[in-house]
């Protein structure tokens, strides 16, 4: 497959008063045309600072990414982000269907055309009863619809990255494990690069083709973990399976060793997965 994505050595250090304060060192990460890729780790250890470096929305201050070859200095073009704060990206003056469109109107596009995207991505969705709310506000939906429109608009001009810094975190399990499910049928619909981040080590092992485990200190990637699970998964079958097991055990286990090899001291599964 063809790489599309590039990290190479980024590294990013904050002054805090008058000491250096280093959230990433020198990770080193490819991630090909089409692929799902999970970020794990320890709380602290970078992930989502490392996604807004990927989304041009933070400068590295080592190393480079490289989005389709060309240097990532500001959000480029075919990229869609899916932040946790779902409910701070929706304009309560907007209907679902104007929010969703609301992208589309800087991409040059014809009104037609943007209709017809705008209509694929709620049909993509109507499943889980979006499509019957094109007409609605934000405000008089729930917080898991909420976060539907939000992931629809990310996805309706077809993005070739889709970026997503834990979607889910906010809403109920049974919300959660719909939209896990939402989320897979749309990369399978759309071929599109999807890279998220989450600290839910069974959402990481279920939803990607590879988890990527992020540790503390100067550790940058510490493993880097295929998921060779079955392309057609399901929230129960899959993950009451052995290899699913064993696959979250490994995960869980790299997620709590520190760089020299020795577990996280005060550590809990609970606490990783929170």
């Amino acid at each position: 497959m063809t790489s599309l994505l590039e990290i190479a050595g980024v590294g990013k250090t904050y002054r805090a008063r008058e000491r250096t304060v280093e959230v990433l060192t020198a990770v080193d990460l490819s991630v090909s045309e089409g692929e799902f890729v999970a970020l794990v780790g320890p709380s602290g250890c970078g992930k989502t600072t490392l996604l807004k470096i990927v989304a041009g929305l933070l400068p590295a201050t080592t190393g480079q990414v490289r989005f389709d070859g060309r240097p990532v200095t500001e959000p480029p073009a075919g990229l869609g982000v899916v932040f946790q704060e779902y409910g701070r990206s929706l304009y309560a003056w907007k209907t679902v269907r104007q929010n969703v469109e609301l992208p589309l109107r800087h991409l040059g596009l014809s009104r037609a055309r943007r209709r017809e995207l705008v209509a694929d991505a709620l049909d993509a969705l109507d499943a889980v009863g979006l499509g019957a709310a094109g007409d609605a506000y934000p405000w008089q939906l729930s917080g898991g619809m909420q976060q539907r429109v939000a992931i629809a608009r990310a996805v309706a001009y077809r993005p070739r990255l889709l970026l997503m810094d834990e979607p889910f975190s906010a809403v109920d399990a049974q919300t959660r494990a719909d939209l896990e499910d939402l989320v897979a049928a749309l990369w399978k619909r759309y071929g599109m690069t999807i890279v998220l981040v989450t600290h839910d080590i069974d959402e990481a092992v279920y939803l990607s083709q590879r988890v990527v485990v992020l540790g503390t200190g100067v550790s940058g990637v510490q493993a880097d973990i295929p998921v060779d699970l079955p392309a057609d998964r399901e929230q129960i079958g899959t993950r009451s399976s052995a290899p699913f097991g064993e696959l979250r055990t490994r995960v869980w286990t790299q997620v709590r060793r520190t760089p020299d090899g020795e577990p996280h001291a005060r550590r809990t599964p609970e606490s990783e997965m929170a």
